[in-house]
């Protein structure tokens, strides 16, 4: 043997080995066994034996082989061994008593070795080799094989339909490749009547489906099912084909002992017995082949699946009719469900998540930082959720799990809360519960307590000591300007910084006017601690900004409140634009527009012969202006804002846990980001920018026409002046070129009002423009409340008289063929939900 390599050994397996051969009485682990221990007997010949066969073997290890081959070569090799330790056997027949007892030997090795050769890898170690020096003697190899090429036909028959209920070839059965079919061998089933050779293709069936659920339970065939929950399901499935495998050495065991005695020994009455055996084993296995169909069956639909996928497959088989397919897919699916409960039980007491091969439904993002771990760090992955695990479990699950890490990362907490152990007993002990069709179990009841103990610890721990609900009400006065004397004295301290370039203002200044302006009003008795979150910050200036657009106020979180907040920041950012834009408006209409007219009314009287037109359709806009931008800011200040923080604070009072507050609190944001009209970039707000762009234009028409008025005033005081002192010279008057200096000045000023009006026209028309279209959009809105909002606007139908579309009825055929609908060509879809709504 050691004189030959690997490559010798692999043609010597693939030039012995005989498809038609029967198969050998022991599995290659105990052939390579034995031949060690044969070697090791002959050490007073050759001492190098054995350790030469090990080195070669290992080698015939490496070679990509069919184990099959290598295993008749090791039966080989161990038959010529044990020939070279014994003399020749005659070649007697062997008696009908003996053969049996060999069959059913052989049936016991075979069985025990086919479920040993899925969990080992058909090697060998010094230790095994030396262990079998203590087993009995080596029996005649040789004598078995001689016994089996002998046996009688009707005797190989029904020890062939044994062989293969667990998946092994016999005399007259063997294996298709492509198919995995039991098909008869035609060298050897020549002498075979039909209704023997149907009765072997019959039983045949059994080892089919045994082999279909060995293969998924073999863990190196890759067709196996993946992760914990798909080795617990591999162990079930084993167990099966374990308990199988024991019935059918016991009927075995009961054919073997049913056998004719020797004093009966004709061809006829054996015969007639094993045809008898035939039909025993054909009435036998139709229970279990039901049993193995369904396994089989389970077996591929669960083929690399994992987790909670695996989970719903078997779900999916519950309650088909069969009470015996019902409580195999239930035992099934019991075990399947022993580790996922661990899994849920580990995250929802621990908060932590052990899943290598991503099967559990809670996801763990490990590249997000603790400051975001409440919204960001753990998700339910979908394609995991088992599907009798509901949507609203599964997220109080997660919502568990999360809020005990965020107690122990971020508020640096471990203290729990009492009787948790208990539950997570409880939830230990219940698994089976888990896929139960009514959730009103002892497992489900757990889960709910520890979800509810669990969300009042972070409730009250976050409104407590971490004042959550104060921090809401301080960014709901200062952020959504709710607090009007402080916006009001905080303008007025900045007036002169708002209307710089932005390149001019820096932040320092603006913290001192902050902190003067808290001073001066009611602000002044508030909580320190909240007030320290408040500041001002400046944008990075563009060209051409003043301060009203680089301004901002700003609330700054810091730890457990920032974890829970930060997300909303950037929408109180969002949100606040549009507010100080709206105060911006609100400052140049009062502060400059209107009290500049009231101011410069009486002095400018004696100029009314030529301005007074001009003048009078300045007043007219000018209140037009005040009466919407007063209608706006009542809107959003009290009808939006103020009444979804009452809801809001209702909300607040009457939670439960944490994210109830959170929810309601995104829920507001939500409905005033759209209420403040800065959703998307949408017909409503662009209308409205362009009323804002002509009340600042206007404001600039006004500060250049009243400069010119003033110059044409201040000429002719200077005028009467002139005439006054030359009357006391005595020359009495001007003279003609400077009366006609004064006539051409006087001609240009007309020319200059005249031009002024007219530009004061196309802004009130742009302006009127804008409003109309910001009407139209209002009244066509599906929210009732914008659509409230646009016929107080319009209150006296101003507009609804000078624009045409505002007349028709607000009927679908109306907004089809509105500009509105046109220009919005998605305008048709979102009019469905709202008409079925």
């Amino acid at each position: 043997i050691h004189h030959h390599s690997g490559d010798t050994m692999a043609r010597a397996a693939c030039c012995i080995s005989d498809p038609s051969s029967p198969s050998m009485p022991f599995n290659e682990r105990d052939c390579v066994q034995k031949i060690l221990r044969i070697l090791r007997s002959r050490e007073e010949i050759d001492n190098d034996l054995a350790s030469h066969f090990t080195i070669h073997y290992n080698k015939l290890l490496l070679l990509k082989i069919n184990p099959q081959l290598r295993h008749s070569l090791m039966g080989f090799l161990l038959a010529l061994a044990d020939k070279t330790m014994q003399p020749e056997p005659e070649a007697t027949s062997v008696s009908e008593t003996t053969l049996s007892g060999a069959g059913s030997d052989y049936l016991t090795q075979a069985t025990s070795a086919h479920s040993r050769g899925s969990s080992s890898r058909n090697g060998f170690s010094h230790e095994s080799a030396s262990t079998t020096q203590s087993r009995t003697p080596v029996p005649s190899y040789m004598d078995i094989l001689h016994a089996k090429r002998k046996v009688d036909l009707p005797q190989s028959m029904w020890l062939s339909a044994l062989y293969s209920f667990i998946g092994i070839q016999g005399k007259y059965l063997k294996k298709d490749i492509i198919t995995g079919f039991f098909k008869l061998d035609p060298m050897n089933t020549k002498a075979l009547t039909k209704a023997e050779t149907s009765m072997l293709l019959r039983l045949s069936e059994l080892g089919y489906y045994y082999d279909r659920v060995a293969k998924v339970a073999d863990p190196t065939t890759g067709y196996n099912p993946i992760g914990i929950m798909g080795q617990a399901l591999i162990c079930k499935l084993r167990t099966e084909l374990v308990e199988f495998r024991g019935e059918v050495t016991l009927l075995a065991d009961e054919l073997k002992d049913s056998s004719l005695s020797p004093q009966n020994n004709s061809s006829s009455s054996v015969a007639v017995n094993n045809n008898k055996k035939l039909l025993t084993l054909l009435a036998w296995y139709v229970k279990p082949l039901q049993r193995l169909q369904w396994l089989a069956k389970v077996a591929d639909k669960c083929q690399m699946m994992k987790g909670g996928e695996l989970a719903s497959t078997l779900y999916n088989m519950l309650d088909n009719g069969n009470p015996m397919v019902n409580d195999l897919v239930r035992d099934l699916l019991v075990a399947v469900c022993v580790p996922l409960g661990r899994m849920i039980s580990r995250w929802m007491f621990e908060g932590g998540i052990i899943d290598l091969h991503g099967e559990f439904f809670v996801e763990a993002l490990s590249d997000v930082g603790p400051d975001r771990l409440w919204h960001d760090k753990f998700r339910l992955r979908r394609s995991m959720l088992p599907k009798f695990v509901p949507l609203d479990l599964a997220d109080r699950i997660l919502k568990t799990g999360k809020s005990i890490n965020f107690l122990r990362e971020v508020c640096e907490m471990h203290d729990l809360g009492a009787n948790r152990d208990k539950l997570k007993d409880t939830m230990d002990r219940n698994t089976d519960q888990i896929f139960s069709y009514e959730q009103d179990t002892t497992w489900h009841a757990a889960v709910e307590m520890c979800y509810a103990q669990t969300s009042k610890h972070v409730l009250d721990i976050m409104v407590g000591p971490h004042k959550l609900l104060d921090h809401l009400y301080g960014m709901r006065r200062y952020l959504l300007l709710g607090q009007g004397d402080f916006v009001s004295i905080l303008i007025q301290h900045m007036k002169d910084e708002l209307e710089r370039k932005g390149t001019d203002i820096y932040a320092h200044d603006l913290s001192a006017m902050l902190d003067a302006a808290l001073r001066c009003e009611n602000a002044q008795h508030e909580d320190p601690e909240i007030l320290n979150h408040l500041d001002v910050v400046l944008q990075p200036p563009f060209p051409g900004d003043c301060g009203w657009d680089i301004i901002s106020l700003q609330y700054t979180v810091h730890g457990p409140l920032a974890t829970m907040l930060e997300p909303t920041m950037p929408i109180y950012k969002t949100i606040f634009k549009p507010l100080w834009r709206l105060k911006h408006i609100e400052f140049v209409l009062s502060m400059k527009i209107w009290k500049t007219q009231m101011c410069n009314a009486k002095k400018l009287r004696l100029l009314n012969p030529v301005i007074g037109r001009t003048t009078h359709r300045l007043h007219l806009f000018t209140s037009e202006i005040m009466h919407f931008v007063h209608q706006m800011q009542y809107y959003i200040l009290f009808e939006v804002i103020e009444c979804n923080w009452v809801e809001l604070k209702k909300k607040m009072l009457a939670a439960t846990a944490l994210d109830e507050i959170l929810e309601a609190h995104e829920k507001f944001l939500g409905d005033i980001t759209v209420g403040c009209f800065n959703g998307q970039n949408t017909d409503k707000e662009k209308y409205l920018e362009t009323v804002f762009e002509n009340i600042i234009a206007l404001e600039t028409w006004q500060s250049r026409f009243y400069r010119n008025c003033f110059k044409e005033l201040t000429a002719r005081e200077d005028l009467e002046k002139m005439v006054a002192e030359s009357e006391k010279k005595g020359r009495f008057g001007v003279t003609s070129e400077q009366k006609l200096q004064r006539d051409q000045e006087y001609k240009l000023f007309e020319q200059r009002v005249l031009l002024a009006r007219r530009t004061l026209e196309d802004i009130a028309g742009t302006y009127e423009k804008a409003v109309s279209g910001f009407l139209l959009t209002l009244n066509s809105h599906v929210n009732p409340n914008l659509q409230l909002f646009g016929t107080r606007l319009d209150f006296n139908e101003y507009y609804k008289k000078r624009d045409t579309n505002l007349l028709k009825p607000l009927t679908f055929e109306h907004m089809r063929q509105s500009n509105l609908f046109m220009m919005n060509s998605s305008s048709r879809l979102m009019i469905h939900p709202s008409v079925k709504e």
